[in-house]
């Protein structure tokens, strides 16, 4: 998708300037885009899914971008490929750009993460891409619940 490309340049270039990312999600709908900043996402997961939801929900209320073509977020993350561990919990954890997608018409969600690497000032001086393990797939709560949200209030046949 052509404005997954565009958005990765944009958070890369913002997050290295301003040296963090608040939670934001890009939509693309057929009538128009448009993006949503979140100063208030929530500390739990069903907080965060619950903010979600309440976004899709307001933004086909107040402002229809037509039927939902994509979804870009972008936020920052704790890795950690230990499963037996809370990322917050383990010391060998990584900082990351994170950038999940989620296409409409397929149903394909994926993510992208850029580890922050830190100089001994604590500034953010490069992004280097990191994969998922090998087998993995992205199956998230967040990008579904916001288009939950959205075609309560405004149905589409996506």
């Amino acid at each position: 998708m052509e404005i997954v490309d565009e958005i990765v340049q944009l958070a890369k270039k913002r997050i290295l300037e301003m040296g963090y990312q608040e939670p934001i999600l890009f939509i693309k709908g057929t009538k128009k885009k448009v993006a949503m900043g979140f100063q208030k996402f929530g500390d739990t997961s069903i907080q965060k899914e619950r903010t979600m939801l309440n976004a899709g929900a307001n933004l086909a209320h107040k402002n229809s971008v037509g039927e939902l073509e994509a979804l870009v977020f972008v936020d920052e993350a704790w890795m950690d490929m230990n499963v037996d561990v809370l990322p917050s919990e383990d010391p060998k954890r990584v900082e990351v750009l994170l950038i999940n997608t989620f296409d409409a018409a397929t149903q394909e969600e994926r993510v992208m993460m850029f580890e922050m690497v830190r100089n001994k000032e604590g500034k953010i001086t490069d992004l280097k891409q990191k994969s998922l393990p090998e087998g993995g797939s992205v199956k998230g709560v967040l990008l579904p619940a916001f288009r939950k949200g959205y075609q309560m209030i405004q149905p589409t046949t996506n």
